[in-house]
């Protein structure tokens, strides 16, 4: 028994379910000394049980994936009777064609239920010679059915934490209006792709966007008329953004848009480029009620120096952005 507890202890500290549940289902056939141990999975809603991982050391091979009809299964008649353990399955339960067919004489279970009550599936053991289960062995069972309960509810609930943390990860990074990058998500991408750029010589750029009279459009049409146009402004950049381009807003009407520029003439792209972002920022909006008709924002672009630091970078393409707003001011 202490080899037993020992290989218990082990299962037990194993870092995955599927490690965990193949480690006890191993100690239950060395205990048992039965064919096949098993784990299952239960859908209540469809009717079927599932072999999820199995240990078949004998003639009788419950194979892993293997799915049958829930109301034939000895473990469901073995629940509903709370009878456990039998080494006559055919005086016991001789209405199951499945043991019938498979010839299952000797069998154990033990329902693996949540700390909620709900019945997640069973462990099991079989053989189709008659062998008489020990009294350890059985409370043996019943200990590896809860250690198995608890380490799916420790399962679900890292699945579950991780998801959340995925979630506050996408919020901290999400601008909660245009669910685009926020301020924190530019600077964090930013500096990523300047680091591989000082690597491969590859030419970033930065563009800086501010929505000329924007004000005036709340201030003309209201709060909510703003925010659609907003939402209205960052769909058209992203829908026409180059692949491997990251569209941040980082202000009330600012947004950055940084990536990569090929091709032997940079200056060229670069140029090429603002103007196409220009250009998205231009055109017909629907904002409810009206349909604006706008002159396009104010695009300021630069392409990074060698080793430039991000802050300097950002700076420059604001300024850049803030000298376009005054020529296009003095040719109104």
């Amino acid at each position: 028994m202490d080899d037993i507890l020992k290989e218990l202890t082990t299962s037990i500290e194993g870092d995955g379910l599927e490690q965990q549940v193949r480690a006890l289902i191993q100690l239950l056939q060395h205990s048992t000394g039965l064919e096949s141990a098993y784990f299952t999975r239960i859908d209540l809603t469809k009717g079927v049980q599932h072999i999820v991982y199995s240990l078949n050391t004998g003639r009788l091979q419950l194979n892993e994936g293997l799915a049958v009809n829930w109301n034939d299964t000895l473990c469901k008649r073995a629940l509903e009777q709370k009878q456990f353990v039998t080494s006559d399955v055919a005086a016991c339960w001789g209405d199951s064609a499945a043991a019938a067919e498979l010839g299952i004489s000797t069998y154990v279970s033990a329902p693996v239920q949540l700390s909620d009550g709900m019945l997640y599936g069973t462990v099991c053991a079989a053989s189709t010679a008659k062998t008489v289960v020990s009294a350890a062995s059985a409370t043996l069972l019943q200990l590896i059915s809860r250690i198995i309960a608890m380490q799916v509810e420790r399962e679900q609930l890292l699945m579950q934490l991780a998801q959340e943390n995925r979630q506050f990860r996408n919020v901290a990074l999400s601008d909660p209006l245009t669910g685009l990058g926020n301020r924190r998500a530019l600077e964090q991408e930013l500096l990523r792709i300047l680091a591989n750029s000082q690597r491969n010589g590859s030419a970033v750029f930065v563009a800086y966007i501010d929505l000329d009279d924007f004000k005036r459009i709340n201030d003309q049409y209201g709060h909510d008329a703003g925010d659609r146009f907003l939402l209205a402004i960052s769909a058209r950049l992203q829908h026409d953004r180059r692949e491997g381009d990251f569209i941040s807003r980082i202000g009330g009407d600012e947004f950055v848009i940084f990536g990569l520029l090929t091709g032997n003439d940079v200056s060229h792209a670069a140029r090429a480029l603002r103007e196409q972002i220009y250009d998205s920022t231009r055109g017909s909006f629907d904002i409810a009620d009206t349909v604006l008709q706008y002159q396009g924002a104010s695009v300021g672009l630069v392409v990074a120096a060698p080793g430039e630091p991000m802050k300097e970078l950002l700076k420059r393409a604001d300024s850049e952005m803030y000298l376009q707003k005054k020529q296009r001011a003095s040719r109104r």
